[in-house]
């Protein structure tokens, strides 16, 4: 028997591979950010600092957020589960947060958006952004045509 998972606090269905979008605001020092869902449940992310890379179940993930800050979540229809094995498989790989990185090879230097994308272009052979070897913004991700928004969390 498959056991299902909601995000906290709603009856949305969660799945491997989704990514969730925060909003700009003081949660995210006004850059919004990106986790991953991986194969286990467990939110991936990177973020400045050291180690730069956690892994947070999806109630940490919440409790980091303050009324009023929305959390997207946005599904792939394709490749999303070998998007979701390839962060479990190559999160440790990460080691300094850059934005001035480009190179979607280079998984040492890297920031929150661009690893999602890099779970996607590396694990599942997707683009998820129009031009991957460049530097990667919120809405690359939020507003992506390749990636369907399920559905608009508000954190209360």
């Amino acid at each position: 028997m498959t056991r299902i998972f909601n995000y906290p606090q709603t009856t949305i269905e969660m799945f491997p591979g989704d990514i969730i979008y925060s909003s700009l605001g003081l949660s995210t020092y006004f850059a919004g950010h990106t986790v991953i869902i991986g194969t286990d449940y467990i939110a991936y992310e990177v973020i400045p600092g050291n180690p730069g890379w956690h892994k947070l179940s999806l109630q940490q993930h919440r409790n980091r957020h303050r009324s009023g800050d929305k959390l997207t979540i946005l599904r792939s229809p394709n490749g999303a589960e070998k998007a979701a094995q390839w962060i479990i498989e190559n999160i440790e790989k990460f080691k300094t947060y850059h934005l001035a990185n480009y190179d979607i090879q280079n998984l040492a230097k890297s920031y929150c958006y661009k690893f999602v994308a890099q779970a996607f272009y590396h694990g599942a052979d997707i683009s998820i952004v129009k031009n991957p070897k460049r530097l990667l913004l919120p809405n690359d991700i939020k507003k992506s045509p390749q990636l369907e928004k399920i559905a608009l969390i508000n954190i209360h």
